[in-house]
């Protein structure tokens, strides 16, 4: 005869943890190329997180036609959030190339998260923890933790 705790630990068990569990999209995240017009939020953001980059010489240095940037609301508050992502092949790496996802304060725009993805590939989806969505990289999950985003690895397929 099974005992409650028995059933629970079961259940559990079989049950795939969050980890495991890729949730599905809710809508593509748009990256789009950077104009000269671009407001001046963007190239501020790019000033302080990529500063030692951004306008740059060097194997690593970009300018702004290396850079795309998308804007979605990922915390349901009528203000979109930005993404910006270093389009540029000498930052590829194993998972695609460099993306922060910012958040805007009274003081500019804050980082609340960094992955590796494609511009093709960042997706919202479906998934929402402590009122933010869970971003879909294609190699990635970002999920939210209560003050960031943090990186999981996708399960192999």
């Amino acid at each position: 005869m099974r005992t409650p705790l028995a059933a629970l630990i079961l259940s559990l068990l079989a049950t795939p943890s969050l980890a495991d569990e890729v949730p599905p999209p809710a809508a593509q995240i748009p990256m789009m190329t950077i104009s000269a017009e671009q407001p001046w939020d963007v190239e501020s953001a790019l000033k302080t997180y990529w500063k030692d980059h951004y306008l740059a010489g060097g194997e690593h240095g970009f300018g702004l036609d290396k850079v795309r940037a998308g804007r979605f609301d990922l915390n349901g508050d009528g203000k979109a959030e930005l993404v910006l992502m270093v389009d540029d092949p000498a930052w590829e790496a194993e998972h695609g190339r460099p993306f922060l996802v910012a958040n805007w304060t009274r003081k500019g725009w804050n980082a609340i998260g960094w992955s590796w993805g494609d511009d093709e590939t960042l997706f919202a989806t479906t998934e929402i923890i402590g009122g933010w969505r869970t971003i879909d990289t294609g190699t990635q999950l970002l999920r939210w933790d209560g003050r960031v985003y943090q990186r999981v690895d996708k399960p192999a397929n």
